[in-house]
C-alpha cells in the first residue's frame, strides 16, 4: 500500500497525510515499558487507538502481556497478525457474535468481558457446543456509569455463576476510571483514580475471601497510567494513546511525545493572516477541540469544515503561501486515526514505512 513514497522526504508527500514520526514512538512505548519495569502491574495495551498489528508487535516486544482491543474485529485481526493473548474489553452480545468469539477462542487466547448472568448461559452454551473453554472476566462499573456490575456482592454472585459452568474459565476483573483520565489537575485525577480503583480492588478481595481465584485486575487509561500502574491489587493496564499521543492528552502533561501528526498543504491565501488547508472533520476529529498546529509556528486552527482547515497567523507568524505545508497535531487520536488507512512511518522527516490501520472500521 502506497510502497512507492518509501525514500520521500515527509514534505514531499501528498496530502493530507497521516503520519506517525518513528522515533517518537518508539521512545512512548520505552517510556511506558521502563515505568512498569519494577512494578506489580503488567502492560496490555488497548488496540483502539493505533489499531495497527505493527504497532501492537513493537509494544508486544517491549514487554507487553497482551493486547486489549474494544471490538470483536479488532480482536480477529489480531489473530491474524500472529497475536495470540487478547483481551476484548466489551460485551459481544448476540448469536452471531457469539459465534465468531467461540471460533476465535480455537486459535488463540482471548478473553471476553461480561456483566450478566444471561450473558454468561449464552456464552457457556456456545463455547461448549464448540469445545472450547472461554477465558471470561467480568467488567465492573467503577463510576463511567457505562457497563459494569455493581462494585461487591452483585460482582461475587455473577462470579460464582462462572465457576460453576465447566465451559467458561473465570479469569478475573476489569474496570475504567475513565472518568478520572482527562482530569487537569494531578491531585484531583488522583483521587478520584483512586476512589474508582478502591472498589476493584476491594471487589477483587471480596471474591477472592470466597474462595475465587482473580489472575487478572485490569483497569487504566493513558492520563492515569502512573496512578492506576502503582496502584496495589491491580495487575494490568490497558493504556492504549500513549504510543502516538494527541494534542488533549498532551495538554495534561504526561511525559509522552506526540508522534502523530497530519501533514496538510495550503490551497489559498485571500490574506496575509488567515490560510486554507486541504484537511478538514473528515481527515481530522474535533469532540476534544480543534487540532494543533506543529509547524510552522505563529499559526493556530480558527475552524474546520468537511474538507476544509481555516488557519489563523498569530503575532509572529510568517504569511503561508499556496503549496506551504502545515503540520498538525490532532486533538483525539483514536478517532483520528480511523479515519485513515494508513500512516506514513517517518524518521529524520523521511518515510521509513507505510503500515496500514487494519483495525481501522472493525465496529463489530
Amino acid at each position: 500500500m502506497n510502497s512507492f513514497v518509501i525514500g520521500q522526504r515527509k514534505e514531499d508527500l501528498d496530502t493530507p497525510a497521516l503520519c506517525l514520526d518513528a522515533d517518537a514512538l518508539e521512545r512512548n512505548i520505552a517510556f511506558m515499558a521502563g515505568f512498569l519495569s519494577d512494578k506489580a502491574a503488567r502492560l496490555r495495551p488497548h488496540f483502539k487507538t493505533h489499531k495497527c498489528p505493527a504497532i501492537a508487535w513493537q509494544q508486544l516486544r517491549a514487554g507487553a502481556i497482551g493486547i486489549t482491543c474494544a471490538k470483536l474485529g479488532e480482536a480477529e485481526v489480531l489473530a491474524q497478525a500472529g497475536i495470540q493473548d487478547i483481551l476484548i474489553a466489551n460485551q459481544l452480545i448476540g448469536t452471531a457474535k457469539i459465534a465468531r468469539l467461540v471460533n476465535l477462542a480455537r486459535h488463540t487466547r482471548v478473553i471476553t468481558a461480561t456483566e450478566d448472568a444471561a450473558h454468561v448461559t449464552e456464552l457457556a452454551e456456545a463455547a461448549q457446543a464448540k469445545g472450547v473453554r472461554l477465558r471470561t472476566i467480568i467488567e465492573v462499573d467503577v463510576g463511567m456509569g457505562r457497563c459494569g456490575t455493581a462494585p461487591g456482592e452483585a460482582t461475587l454472585r455473577l462470579a460464582q455463576t462462572i465457576c460453576q459452568l465447566p465451559a467458561l474459565q473465570f479469569e478475573g476483573l476489569m474496570g475504567y476510571e475513565g472518568h478520572a483520565v482527562m482530569i487537569a489537575d494531578l491531585a484531583e485525577r488522583r483521587r478520584v483514580a483512586e476512589a474508582s480503583l478502591a472498589q476493584l480492588v476491594d471487589t477483587a478481595e471480596l471474591l477472592q475471601a470466597h474462595g475465587i481465584a482473580v489472575q487478572i485486575v485490569s483497569a487504566g487509561g493513558t492520563g492515569t497510567f502512573e496512578i492506576t500502574g502503582c496502584y496495589p491489587g491491580i495487575t494490568e493496564l490497558q493504556c492504549g494513546s500513549y504510543a502516538t499521543m494527541d494534542a488533549k492528552y498532551s495538554s495534561i502533561g504526561l511525559g509522552f511525545e506526540p508522534a502523530l501528526t497530519v501533514l496538510a498543504q495550503v490551497i489559498s491565501t485571500q490574506a496575509a493572516d488567515h490560510a486554507v488547508i486541504d484537511a478538514g472533520i473528515k481527515t481530522m476529529t474535533t469532540e476534544f477541540g480543534l487540532p494543533q498546529v506543529a509547524s510552522p509556528t505563529g499559526w493556530e486552527v480558527a475552524r474546520l469544515s468537511e474538507e476544509h482547515g481555516i488557519l489563523r497567523r498569530q503575532d509572529k507568524g510568517l504569511p503561508l503561501r499556496r503549496g506551504d505545508r502545515v503540520e498538525l497535531i490532532p486533538s483525539h487520536g483514536c478517532t483520528t486515526i480511523n479515519l485513515h488507512d494508513a500512516y506514513m512511518v517517518t524518521r529524520d522527516d523521511v518515510v521509513e514505512a507505510v503500515w496500514p490501520i487494519a483495525g481501522r472500521g472493525m465496529v463489530r
